[in-house]
């Protein structure tokens, strides 16, 4: 636990996970002319500094172990997201899939569970692979005060700082995953893995489940 005094008042500073890697070896970015109490603190190992420029959206933790800087609070841009595509799953036992399109004035989540490693085409809902009698379908509307709450739940996950890969090269075959996420002018975050996953993955798999009311993975 970490306490900052002075300027800063006699704050409390809980370690929060890595979202990256998962270390609790974390610590708060301090922005801003610092004064001699944060120099100490630096020394300490207890803080860094992240420069007199302040904006908006600059991260507010720094991980010592993997060097990742986190905390921007990401709720706005994910209420501009223009789709959202989760997949999870393998060859030799059920696949998940999820999608929503963020452009549509109605939002909702589609959900397919296919056996057997078998594809679904949730962007296409009418695509004939989709109408396999073994496949589960489903549509979930998310009225627009779910969307805003959908969109903070998963904002504060810190997606966009997980690391691109996770990857485990001793097992062969598996549950394989992917994440991604578009934003207008192209952007977008993209996260995949195989039989490994991200700290906050039980998150993610918590926050699906809660509005879809279906099992992921």
């Amino acid at each position: 636990m970490v306490h900052y005094k002075g300027q800063w008042g006699d704050i409390a500073m809980p370690k929060k996970k890595c979202p990256a890697c998962g270390s609790t070896e974390t610590v708060k970015i301090l922005y801003g002319m610092p004064s001699y109490e944060a120099f100490e603190l630096v020394e300490r190992g207890e803080t860094v500094l992240g420069g007199c420029c302040v904006s908006d959206n600059d991260p507010t933790r720094h991980c010592k172990t993997c060097g990742q800087d986190f905390g921007v609070n990401e709720t706005f841009s994910m209420l501009g997201m223009t789709s959202l595509e989760f997949y999870v799953g393998g060859y030799f036992g059920e696949s998940y899939f999820v999608y929503i399109n963020g452009k549509r004035k109605s939002k909702l989540i589609r959900y397919a569970k296919t056996p057997g490693g078998m594809a679904a085409d949730l962007k296409h809902p009418k695509n004939e692979i989709n109408f396999h009698p073994d496949i589960l379908l489903k549509e979930v509307p998310l009225p627009p005060e779910q969307w805003i709450t959908f969109t903070e739940e998963i904002a504060a996950l810190d997606v966009s700082c997980w690391r691109d890969s996770y990857y485990e090269n001793n097992i062969c075959d598996g549950t394989q995953w992917h994440l991604i996420i578009k934003f207008p002018n192209r952007e977008k975050i993209s996260k995949n893995g195989s039989n490994d996953y991200p700290p906050y993955w039980n998150g993610l798999i918590k926050i699906m489940k809660k509005y879809i009311g279906e099992d992921i993975g």
